[in-house]
């Protein structure tokens, strides 16, 4: 099994050392690649599961952002992403990557998830207790509830039509928020797993974690 990450963006979301432990965690019946930006979006023809996890969009100048330059998707690389999308293979979410690519509008019609400028937020990175959802399902199997260091995404844009399974809940000024959840596969893209959950490498140290990844990626690829 191929796993392609797509990583990069500010150094706040480390996901290229994310992406590194994540293929540790896999072990040796995956092979992983790592590719920063649009490179990721190349030769995807053996990919099994396409990772989504950098970040990178217009206002990534910001001195919070370090002062990045971004350098805006061209037409080769997005005929690549959706030319997978479109064939219904799997995609796998993390994180800051809902906020990829805002000035293309179809990346983001094509994961299901945004974050919605106006509307999405974000708690402070504090503690968190997480709840997994009382229905079994093969992503959560093995996970009990959980606590962790991250910060808890909220009030975000999902594709209600793809049928979104909501499998950990996390509270933030006392409303319940969706953390972790499965979308159908539709006409855009194929059956996908959106976390939340993974601000850094200490979001990673939970061993639920580890858990929550390992059963993702085996629920993309055996179903």
């Amino acid at each position: 099994m191929h796993i392609r990450f797509h990583v990069g963006g500010p150094a706040v979301h480390p996901t290229h050392e994310q992406a590194t432990q994540i293929g540790q965690w896999l072990g040796q019946d995956y092979r992983v690649s790592i590719c920063q930006d649009s490179a990721a979006f190349e030769a995807l023809d053996d990919v099994d599961v396409l990772v989504l996890m950098g970040m990178f969009w217009p206002g990534m100048d910001a001195d919070w952002a370090g002062n990045m330059t971004y350098t805006p998707i061209q037409a080769g690389a997005q005929a690549n992403f959706l030319r997978y999308a479109r064939a219904q293979r799997p995609l796998l979410i993390h994180h800051g990557a809902i906020g990829c690519y805002t000035d293309w509008p179809e990346f983001g019609t094509t994961l299901g998830v945004t974050w919605g400028v106006k509307r999405a937020s974000h708690s402070p990175f504090v503690r968190h207790q997480i709840r997994v959802a009382a229905e079994p399902h093969p992503i959560t199997a093995g996970v009990d509830d959980f606590a962790i260091d991250d910060e808890l995404y909220h009030s975000l844009r999902i594709d209600e039509s793809r049928n979104p399974h909501h499998l950990l809940w996390g509270s933030w000024e006392n409303v319940e928020h969706p953390l972790l959840t499965t979308l159908d596969a539709s006409a855009l893209s194929g059956k996908t797993v959106f976390s939340a959950l993974g601000h850094n490498l200490q979001s990673f140290e939970p061993p639920a974690m580890r858990q929550l990844w390992r059963n993702s990626i085996t629920w993309l690829t055996q179903h």
